[in-house]
């Protein structure tokens, strides 16, 4: 039996991402996995046991290649609300060019709730705090301020999901910044309280 190799997983992978990206899961065999990374069916069944094992291998390494992106965004560069646009770009961004990765973890989900794992869990848990993060650093700098920064990290992480899901396609030119400026200034066009230099014991903070 040959060794098995990380570069021949990641070939696999790589196939498999591209199969799962553009098709759903039932419609993805593994005589396709195979076929798209140029590998016997027998080389790819050493490497995963089944189509499941594939598939959370590879929502595995998704949760961890997302990760590291929204990480990089938010350490980077710029104002908060710069890097807050940035995040919310990147989201839209990173969904939009795996269009079925919505379904994939919806579905990894349900497998999670009959007892199989659910690779997505840590992006799940790191995403909000990652935005709470911001919504910090824009109140010690006086940009801005969020009241109840752990609900409105889920709130404006559900809008994003729902643009991606719903949206117009293709995406409108500055559509982050928009959702930014709606998030922060709030739905009611009479309001016109600034939202930067307030603190979010003020009357004055960001209203929702």
């Amino acid at each position: 039996m040959r060794t098995k190799t990380p570069e021949q997983a990641e070939k696999i992978l790589a196939a498999a991402r591209r199969l799962f990206g553009s098709q759903r899961y039932h419609e993805v065999r593994m005589e396709d996995v195979a076929a798209e990374a140029e590998v016997g069916k027998g080389t790819l069944y050493r490497y995963f046991h089944d189509k499941e094992e594939l598939y959370v291998a590879l929502l595995a390494r998704c949760s961890e290649e997302f990760l590291k992106r929204m990480e990089e965004v938010v350490a980077g560069d710029g104002s908060t609300r710069e890097r807050l646009e940035a995040v919310v770009e990147a989201i839209i961004e990173h969904f939009d060019g795996q269009p079925n990765l919505l379904n994939l973890i919806l579905r990894a989900e349900v497998m999670a709730e009959g007892g199989g794992e659910f690779p997505w869990q840590e992006a799940r848990d790191r995403t909000p705090r990652l935005m709470v993060e911001l919504f910090r650093d824009a109140e010690t700098r006086q940009e801005f301020a969020v009241r109840d920064p752990e609900l409105m990290a889920l709130v404006l992480l559900g809008g994003i999901r729902a643009v991606i899901r719903f949206g117009e396609q293709p995406r409108t030119p500055g559509l982050a910044a928009r959702i930014v400026e709606n998030f922060l200034t709030g739905a009611d066009t009479r309001s016109t309280t600034p939202v930067v230099g307030r603190k979010s014991t003020s009357a004055h903070s960001v209203r929702f």
